[in-house]
């Protein structure tokens, strides 16, 4: 299963499988044969290739931190559905659609005042349900879409009014 983990603050695009060996890591164009033992307290062996090492891990909620070679990395992990929609937010001044679809609910409507997160329409792609969400605060200036439209990758879905200028 593809999998979006983020290890000191940059996103990496990998893949964890079964392999007769144990496990096998993908990420890009190179393959690992590994394996993760816990030894306690902690501490894990971690075999990676040829290479072994001793490891420290910690988890709390959904970030593990893990100590090696003397450096301590933090590491989450991103759900592939969430970074999607967000690829889709297009900025500051408009909500796009991540990939084509089919809009199911627009939830927001035009002089509609919404907070950053506030889900703005939600739409269905490849059998996915993709939630659309506010980028920011703001005021809605338009809506583009309808329920049952049918959309291109990047189509612009909802725009914003632009922010006044705040005068001294």
């Amino acid at each position: 299963m593809k999998k979006i983990v983020v290890i000191d603050g940059q996103p990496h695009h990998c893949a964890l499988m079964r392999a007769p060996a144990g496990l096998r890591l993908q990420s890009g164009e190179r393959n690992f044969d590994c394996s993760l033992d816990a030894l306690g307290e902690g501490r894990h062996r971690l075999r990676a290739g040829d290479a072994r090492r001793e490891v420290l891990i910690a988890q709390y909620g959904d970030q593990v931190w893990v100590h090696l070679n003397g450096r301590t990395h933090a590491i989450q992990r991103i759900n592939p559905l969430d970074a999607l929609a967000a690829s889709g937010r297009g900025g500051t001044d408009s909500a796009l659609s991540p990939m084509p679809g089919t809009i199911l609910t627009v939830q927001v409507k035009a002089g509609e005042t919404v907070k950053s997160g506030q889900v703005l329409l939600t739409m269905e792609s490849m059998k996915l349900e993709v939630t659309i969400t506010a980028p920011h605060d703001g005021e809605i200036a338009e809506v583009l879409c309808a329920p049952g439209q049918s959309v291109p990758v990047k189509a612009t879905l909802v725009r914003f009014a632009a922010k006044a200028e705040a005068t001294p």
